[in-house]
Parts: structure tokens; sequence; C-alpha cells
């Protein structure tokens, strides 16, 4: 789908807002990730009327955990414990999916809590700021070859799952 994926048109909306409409009535506050301030998209997604974090520059290119470490690093600011996470390409997110890895983090005391079903789920996810500091270690390790596996840093670290009862909520219009 590439470039401009969060305005793509969807069930008469974009993907971007429906993935907000799923997800604002369940958390404090929303942040859209973006690459940098100079992206071309960033300008449209700002004037949705939510914070921009932009990727630190030291990670650019090396995947979504350059966006889930700037995330973690605007959770830590604003004195959160954790950060939910959920790309914009699926739009029909469950809408109580931050009470399921609320509950989930609750039960285990796991500092990473994604969704699991037919498949993996890792960017739907509840992440305690306190990973911030691995995932940097991580990123810096394999800076020289340009990224890392979401799932091979999640090997690394305390993770829980919960378990997908509806597949069609993950939906992932990218497949």
């Amino acid at each position: 789908m590439g470039g401009n994926k969060p305005f793509h048109p969807y069930a008469g909306g974009t993907l971007i807002g429906h993935a907000i409409a799923r997800l604002s009535p369940q958390v404090d506050e929303i942040w859209i990730n973006t690459g940098a301030e100079s992206h071309p998209l960033s300008e449209a997604l700002s004037e949705l009327g939510f914070p921009l974090v932009y990727d630190d520059k030291a990670w650019a290119g090396m995947g979504p955990l350059s966006g889930v470490l700037s995330g973690l690093a605007a959770a830590r600011t604003a004195n959160a414990e954790a950060l939910i996470t959920a790309p914009c390409d699926m739009p029909n997110l469950p809408q109580n999916m931050v009470a399921k890895l609320d509950e989930r983090v609750c039960e285990t005391g796991a500092d990473i809590v994604h969704f699991k079903g037919v498949r993996d789920y890792p960017l739907c996810a509840l992440w305690r700021v306190s990973v911030a500091e691995a995932l940097t270690e991580a990123l810096m390790a394999v800076k020289p070859q340009g990224g890392l596996s979401v799932f091979k840093f999640l090997h690394t670290q305390t993770v829980a799952t919960v378990t997908v009862t509806d597949e069609a909520a993950f939906l992932n219009v990218n497949d």
C-alpha cells in the first residue's frame, strides 16, 4: 500500500480515522508516530489534531521498533507507565483491546503483552516504559545491519499474549 497509507480510504473513512475511532474511547491520549518531522505525511497527520511523535533520527529506517521506542520516550516524558501501540492499517481493532492487554499484564507481570491468534500481532500491544532501555540497546547492537525484527526483540523480553477470539478484528488491509 505504501506512501499515503494512513489516509487510504476504508469503509467510508480512512484507515487512521478508523484506528483513532477504535482506540480513542480506550485510552487517555492518542499520539501518532511518524518517521520524521520532514516526512511528507507529517503536515496531513498534524491536521488530525493529535500530537505527533517523531522517530529519533538515530533510528531512521530501522523499522517499527524505532516508532515503538519513540513512543516509549514520549510515554516516559508524560509520566505514563506503559504505551499502547496499534498500526493504522488494522481499522477493526477490538473495542476492548486496551482492557484485555491491561488485564493480561496485571495477571502476568509481563513487560510486553500482545495479541496472538492464527497469527501474532506484536504491534497490537502494551509496552511497559521500562523496556525502553533494552530496546535502545537492541537497536544499537543491530544498527550496522539496519533493523531489528519485532519478534527477535520480543524473545529477549518478558512477554505474555492475549488470545484472539475474533480474527476479523485484526484484519490487516496490507495483507
